[in-house]
């Protein structure tokens, strides 16, 4: 029976995209992936987070993490400010350089996991830039090349097989299987539908009646959760958002999910 990813325990794996504000590129070079996958190595080291799969895109990134301390908003908040300071001083620019802060989704089943991996591959064909084995930037060939120096391979390559070179050759073919299934277009359509930060906090004190939607947090627990039934199940706004937009603790949102 294929394990759940739920079994991993307390670990969070959170699917990841940081998009450059406007859909501007936001890598010009290649001493700029360079620098932005030193700053994963860097972070990693620091918060202890493991890495299942990435791709560094002109003007986006898709990273799939294990947040094992509860640590995603610094891991992100670290890794793109420094890219950013980077990035400003190189081109002498000054603002956002990313849209909102990052997209986050949990990944709570091993199906959707091993597709949203095998998404993230694929990123450089769709766009018709590369094949995937031919394309530096993503960790497509860590996986081939049994190399642990930047994604922790270990997990996935398991979940395939438990003799390593058998689980590599059944990842190659994994990846050969047409994309184009129920949960690709699931992912397509919540990174095309998901609203920004700005849009949802509009939305929300427009619904609610109030001028500062940090100020529902001055409700008690039992209004905010029925306040936010209705909000948290739609499917392009996720707990992680609305905790940001709103400052309610995320496990209050999780009360009026299971509401």
């Amino acid at each position: 029976m294929p394990r759940d990813i739920r079994k991993f325990g307390i670990k969070r794996i959170n699917h990841i995209v940081i998009r450059g504000v406007n859909k501007q590129d936001i890598f010009i070079d290649k001493q700029d992936k360079f620098k932005f996958v030193k700053e994963i190595l860097n972070t990693k080291q620091k918060y202890h987070y493991e890495l299942y799969a990435f791709v560094i895109m002109p003007n986006h990134v898709h990273m799939v993490i294990c947040d094992k301390e509860f640590n995603l908003p610094s891991i992100m908040n670290s890794l793109q400010t420094r890219y950013v300071s980077y990035f400003n001083k190189k081109y002498d620019r000054v603002g956002h350089l990313f849209q909102d802060r990052y997209y986050s989704k949990i990944i709570e089943d091993e199906n959707y996991f091993k597709n949203t991996i095998r998404y993230i591959h694929k990123n450089p064909e769709k766009a018709h830039i590369a094949k995937r084995e031919n394309y530096e930037w993503s960790s497509y060939n860590e996986y081939i090349n049994n190399d642990n120096s930047i994604v922790d391979i270990s997990k996935f390559l398991q979940i395939l097989d438990k003799k390593q070179e058998i689980a590599i050759n059944k990842f190659k073919e994994y990846h050969k299987q047409n994309v184009e299934n129920k949960l690709s277009d699931e992912i397509d359509y919540e990174l095309q539908t998901k609203l920004t930060d700005e849009q949802l906090i509009e939305a929300l004190t427009e619904k609610f009646k109030i001028d500062n939607i940090q100020n529902i947090q001055q409700y008690s627990n039992k209004k905010i959760i029925e306040l936010m039934q209705e909000i948290i199940n739609i499917p392009y706004i996720s707990i992680n958002q609305l905790s940001r937009v709103t400052g309610i603790n995320r496990k209050v949102l999780g009360k009026a999910k299971k509401a």
